[in-house]
């Protein structure tokens, strides 16, 4: 799912003395873009044969180290920017796919392509993915008490660590890779859920939901000693006590966000209580629209949460 925490970049195409200038989470002045320190933008732009005279910049509220997808959306902008600067049109599918290839091909990152696929289409997704690697996504049509349900009862926030997504992605890559009979059960654990989650978005069953993110966390957690945290098992911990009916820890684990589902007429105490112990809420709602190569119009999040 989308959700409308953004990524934007901004680029243009030329500099006052052919420097590179790139203003990202650090800003940085370069003769060549070979230099750059972030990799993704070294790599997109270096597949698009530009080397100097550029400035670019991104601006987002969805910061990386998070599992919120802030480095897929990145991708993404990144190259219908590109896209744009050239005076081409790309199918957001095709955006999406070569987005995944600059981390997964470009960067040996072990990704998967989930997050690209959600930044660039938007909406509820759910996506099949072939053992070739082709991807086919289907927009999920949501009822009204389902996407009530997502804006109001599904609760975010950030448990005050920043991961490296990579590390604990490789940890597990290497298991299956090992034939690790333990990781790979857990694995086909992990896609029977599957099912069920798409019967209960599709079918209202929002109370279905709760219980089965929290079978989803219960079982990722067993993949890796280093998935969770004391500070993220403390977390939840409240939240269960707290009204929550379940929830899991966004990206690959090591830190980041709790996403909690939380019974109705429950929100209020729970921030209470998950702020006093030190958790920052990240208030979002779907995000129906993709990425766009046109400016984006600001959001009016508190209003629609209200």
């Amino acid at each position: 799912m989308a959700i409308d925490r953004f990524v934007t970049v901004a680029l243009q195409a030329r500099s006052f003395n052919g420097s590179v200038t790139a203003a990202f989470e650090e800003t940085q002045v370069t003769a060549r873009v070979s230099d750059l320190h972030n990799a993704i933008a070294r790599v997109a732009l270096t597949r698009h044969g530009i080397h100097e005279n550029l400035q670019v910049a991104s601006f987002t509220d969805a910061p990386s180290g998070l599992g919120l997808g802030s480095s897929a959306a990145f991708g993404v902008a990144l190259l219908a920017a590109l896209a744009t600067a050239e005076g081409r049109t790309t199918d957001r599918t095709q955006l999406a796919e070569e987005a995944g290839d600059l981390e997964r091909i470009d960067l040996g990152r072990p990704v998967g392509k989930q997050d690209h696929y959600a930044a660039a289409l938007g909406g509820v997704l759910t996506l099949e993915i072939a053992r070739s690697g082709r991807v086919r996504p289907s927009p999920v049509v949501v009822p009204q008490p389902t996407m009530d349900y997502l804006c109001h009862r599904l609760l975010a926030f950030y448990a005050g660590q920043r991961r490296d997504a990579g590390a604990v992605l490789t940890a597990q890559a290497q298991s299956v890779s090992r034939g690790d009979h333990r990781t790979i059960s857990r694995m086909h654990a992990l896609a029977k859920l599957v099912a069920p989650m798409h019967a209960a978005i599709t079918e209202g069953k929002v109370d279905d939901i709760g219980p089965l993110l929290d079978q989803q966390w219960q079982i990722k957690r067993e993949l890796s000693p280093h998935v969770s945290t004391p500070t993220v098992d403390r977390l939840y911990r409240l939240a269960r006590e707290h009204g929550a009916d379940g929830g899991r820890l966004l990206g690959a684990g090591g830190g980041g966000c709790l996403l909690l589902s939380v019974q109705a007429g429950e929100q209020a105490p729970l921030r209470a209580v998950l702020t006093a112990a030190g958790a920052h809420e990240i208030p979002f709602v779907p995000f129906t629209a993709g990425a766009d190569a046109t400016a984006l119009p600001l959001t009016t999040r508190e209003h629609r949460r209200a």
